[in-house]
């Protein structure tokens, strides 16, 4: 039995660093001849507190026999690496410069009879739902802060595993696809300012266009990865994260339906505090599907439970 945990550990991070490792080899590669570049504390910084978590889960785990607290710091460390380095990557994928897509993504919404400015408006028409959908966007480093330690230290460290994992590989397909598809979002696309939804104070709706602009027009860009700003409209990666910790936290009894709700309040507020298509939404949502499905294949686990909500999620352990 604990060969076989073992085993699961040592393949899930294995596959995790493998895929942190390449997006930071591309980023140094990139970085290289981009009119990007990086500061460099800002980027060695979280490496670096990245590195000292993997060898803390490291000793806790061969040393002391500290499996819950080793899947903790694993867990923390990887995220923490991939989210520094995933950042800078979407910030070089941006400045490939392509052209934009807003016009086929609000087209594609349309065609699927879809109405972003009826969605607006219902929204902004109740204020307390423009206020919990604000709530529900902002709380994706808290809400991954607590399913890792509550997954981890109730003996549910595979879970944990497998929702880091399908972060970073659906975190990495999202990246490259941005690149290749970029848009400037919905409120952007359609000329809108706070006159046209006055209840509401979406929070990420215009943050990112000074970024884009100067990253498309090839001017030279110092980037700080702790101001760092959402730059990707298609896919939502933020729809991707809200799936993906929602199918984690049905493996824990407890934080199960509060983290369900929220998560679909995180989903539904997507189109409006990101300004994203609901298109963005629709592929953010099939990638994380398909990286759970893998992450759950590659942690192997085998012990699976179906939580009982309106769907199933596949490959999430139950408590023993």
């Amino acid at each position: 039995m604990r060969e076989q945990e073992s085993g699961r550990v040592e393949r899930a991070n294995r596959v995790a660093w493998s895929v942190i490792a390449l997006v930071l080899a591309a980023d140094l590669v990139w970085l290289s001849f981009a009119s990007l570049s990086v500061a460099p504390l800002s980027l060695a910084g979280p490496l670096a507190a990245a590195a000292a978590l993997a060898a803390a889960a490291w000793y806790y785990r061969t040393k002391r026999a500290e499996t819950k607290l080793a899947d903790a710091l694993d867990c923390t460390g990887q995220m923490t690496a991939f989210m520094a380095g995933g950042a800078l990557l979407s910030y070089l994928m941006a400045t490939l410069g392509l052209p934009l897509q807003d016009a086929a993504f609000q087209a594609a919404d349309r065609a699927l009879g879809l109405d972003w400015l009826a969605y607006l408006k219902a929204v902004d028409a109740r204020p307390w739902l423009g206020t919990l959908f604000s709530l529900a966007y902002a709380s994706f480093i808290p809400q991954v802060l607590i399913l890792i330690l509550g997954l981890c230290f109730t003996g549910r460290g595979d879970a944990a595993r497998i929702m880091v994992l399908a972060m970073i590989l659906s975190g990495a397909v999202t990246i490259v696809i941005s690149g290749f598809l970029p848009a400037m979002a919905m409120f952007v696309h359609l000329g809108l300012g706070p006159a046209d939804y006055p209840n509401l104070s979406p929070g990420a709706s215009f943050v990112h266009v000074a970024d884009m602009q100067a990253l498309r027009a090839g001017a030279p860009f110092t980037l700080d990865i702790g101001r760092a700003e959402g730059i990707i409209t298609f896919p939502s990666y933020h729809a991707a994260l809200g799936l993906i910790m929602l199918l984690a936290a049905c493996a824990h009894p407890w934080l199960r339906w509060p983290f369900v709700l929220l998560n679909l309040a995180m989903i539904a507020a997507t189109p409006i505090d990101g300004g994203h298509y609901f298109v963005d939404v629709l592929a953010g949502l099939a990638i994380a599907w398909a990286a759970h499905l893998a992450a759950g294949r590659i942690v192997a686990v085998k012990a699976a439970a179906r939580p009982e909500i309106g769907f199933a999620a596949s490959q999430v352990l139950a408590k023993p």
